[in-house]
């Protein structure tokens, strides 16, 4: 796996001078491939995994700095050209002198970049706005170390982690929310489109790419323009994706968004070889196999199934995580990750692709939002209408509430609360006492929204930029023993189709009364028309009761005893109702149980158990070709 870490010291203290030194050798002494990617007065970086897959390391001029993981330049259409990358001396000296702010405007991609200002001598570090590539920060004896990965800070041996207690309570109100504060009270992250500098002994935090200011710039309200470009911007993110990996492995559902990514695919000009990998569950609205055989023989692509079985759910495994600085939803990886990396090894694969995202991206929920954003943009006249027409369309609401529900929004001058849109209005197992201490918590509102005013950003706005808030996963959870893992990359969370899509209103968005509209528009040409038109997606909510039914003596273990519920974070008695095989397997809180509350215990025992990880699971049995279908 590519990682990155760096030491930024005041060179001018000792104590921080003897603790950098000592930091490096312990790092460079470890046999695992660490090499220094350039260093300057106060200042050394390093970088590992090099050649394990697109990721690389482009240091700038005069070793001024480095950008981390994969950047692409915006002003090559052509995929091959946008690869090739050159910080001579004055491009560096423009990224230098704008804050890093140029490599916004001109570049994209997967990166995290670390600069040294010769004139001010000040470090700064800048995530690129997708935040595909982890950067996190911590201290020690007075030495800032920026890393990417977690379990290289906890190999040094220095430094001791304190777990937050106020992120898990608001993690378990509102797992969709994001915040500079992480679950360990030694660590923060950097937020995506924030710079950190550096200076003596202080740290400034700036954000320097903002989705509200973006959305409102240069609103794209022509349906046909909207229509063109997305179409046009999509393709060229997925295309220079596509030349970092001669070989693919894509995870097609059958939806519109992973299907939009693979006829991007086959239309690449490098001409990746591209397999498809399609799971399946075998309840109600569990097998979209259809879709996804009449997708990949559409563009006559290989096509992998393989059947999601309770027997491969082994929850146990949730117990061999690696260590992360906040815990994340680890049952994909514990039913897939197994698969996918025997997969990717057998056919030597270093690229995993996905349409994850393209939800949030292309605006496929609350489609209500979008009456009260007309609302804001042009009154009562014009259009309204039919907007409203639209919304409880797509929404299934009846039109008349939902028109006035919109109006009393736009009129009122309370002001919506980021949290409250990001998470559950009300839980049965997490109390309210804990819900209400999280939304009274001003640490824990994303940067983009805290210490400003929302009452002039039109609610769909706020939800759009809600939804491309979180940083997707780049590390697995899981250590599934040696050999390279494939890169996690999705492209429809490319920057330049963000803030696209950001531009483009959400009453556009949802036009003719079909969410991700204009999305399905722009597409239409190359998808079968069945694809264009569904509007039902798949669910494995029995799937998912199955696996509990199937766990339930660890569920109770781990979770009835478990330190949430020692906490008072958790109802006990409403958790005992719902892990018994008695109760109706519809209620939404089985998947919040193991999708959340089960991997909120798995991490913390991780943290405070002090024991080792469990063993890993064997590989599975005979090559994965043997355990799918082809078609």
């Amino acid at each position: 796996m590519y990682r990155y870490f760096v030491l930024n010291w005041n060179p001018t203290d000792p104590r921080a001078v003897a603790a950098a030194r000592s930091l490096a050798e312990r790092l460079l002494g470890r046999q695992s491939g660490w090499t220094r990617a350039f260093e300057s007065v106060g200042l050394a970086a390093f970088h590992a995994g090099l050649g394990a897959g697109a990721s690389q390391t482009v240091v700038l001029d005069q070793h001024a700095g480095a950008v981390f993981g994969r950047i692409f330049n915006r002003d090559m259409p052509d995929p091959a050209a946008a690869l090739r990358i050159n910080f001579d001396a004055p491009e560096s000296l423009k990224v230098i002198q704008t804050g890093g702010r140029r490599l916004f405007e001109r570049y994209w991609g997967r990166y995290v970049a670390v600069v040294q200002d010769a004139a001010t001598g000040e470090t700064w570090v800048l995530r690129d706005p997708s935040g595909h590539m982890p950067c996190f920060i911590a201290s020690h004896q007075g030495v800032n170390l920026v890393f990417s990965d977690l379990e290289d800070c906890v190999a040094l041996g220095a430094l001791q982690f304190t777990v937050s207690w106020d992120y898990i309570r608001a993690f378990l109100a509102y797992s969709g929310y994001q915040a500079r504060e992480t679950a360990l009270e030694e660590v923060s992250e950097v937020q995506l489109g924030e710079r950190v500098r550096f200076s003596g002994n202080t740290i400034h935090r700036s954000l320097e790419w903002d989705p509200l200011v973006i959305a409102q710039t240069d609103p794209i309200r022509d349906p046909e323009g909207a229509v063109r470009e997305l179409r046009q911007v999509t393709r060229d993110c997925i295309h220079t994706w596509a030349a970092c990996y001669p070989d693919i492995i894509h995870n097609l559902s059958g939806g519109l968004d992973s299907s939009i990514v693979l006829s991007c695919l086959k239309s690449a000009p490098t001409r990746p070889r591209v397999t498809c990998l399609h799971y399946f569950g075998t309840g109600p609205d569990e097998d979209e196999r259809k879709y996804a055989r009449l997708v990949a023989g559409h563009f006559g692509t290989e096509l992998i199934e393989h059947q999601l079985t309770v027997g491969e759910a082994r929850l146990e495994q949730i117990l061999n995580l690696r260590r992360s600085p906040r815990p994340w939803f680890y049952m994909y990886e514990v039913e897939h990750s197994r698969f996918e990396k025997q997969l990717a090894v057998e056919r030597q694969v270093q690229g995993l692709f996905s349409g994850s995202g393209g939800d949030g991206v292309f605006f496929q929920a609350h489609a209500e939002l979008a009456v009260t954003d007309y609302l804001f943009d042009h009154g009562l006249g014009g259009d309204l209408l039919r907007v409203a027409v639209d919304a409880a369309r797509v929404s299934r609401k009846s039109i008349w509430p939902l028109l006035v529900s919109a109006i009393r929004t736009r009129l009122s001058a309370t002001q919506v609360h980021p949290l409250r849109m990001a998470g559950q209005q009300a839980r049965t197992i997490v109390s309210q006492d804990v819900m209400n201490a999280g939304r009274r918590n001003p640490r824990l509102i994303h940067p983009w929204f805290a210490n400003r005013s929302l009452r002039r950003v039109p609610p769909g706005v706020l939800w759009h930029s809600l939804t491309v808030g979180a940083a997707p996963a780049f590390y697995p959870s899981f250590d599934t023993g040696p050999g390279v893992y494939p890169e996690r990359t999705m492209p429809l969370l490319s920057q330049p189709l963000v803030e696209l899509c950001l531009r483009i209103p959400t009453y556009v968005l949802i036009r003719n009364g079909m969410d991700r509209a204009t999305a399905r528009r722009a597409f239409a040409p190359d998808l079968p028309a069945e694809i264009i038109k569904r509007r039902n997606k798949g669910r494995i909510d029995s799937h998912i009761r199955n696996v509990l039914d199937a766990n339930l003596p660890f569920v109770r273990e781990r979770l009835l005893d478990g330190r949430l519920v020692k906490e008072g974070l958790l109802n006990r008695r409403a958790l005992e109702l719902y892990l018994t095989r008695e109760r109706s397997p519809a209620d939404f809180e089985y998947s919040e149980i193991l999708q959340e509350q089960l991997c909120v215990e798995a991490w913390l025992s991780r943290w405070l158990d002090n024991r080792e990880p469990v063993a890993a699971l064997p590989a599975l049995t005979g090559p994965a070709s043997h355990q799918v279908l082809r078609t």
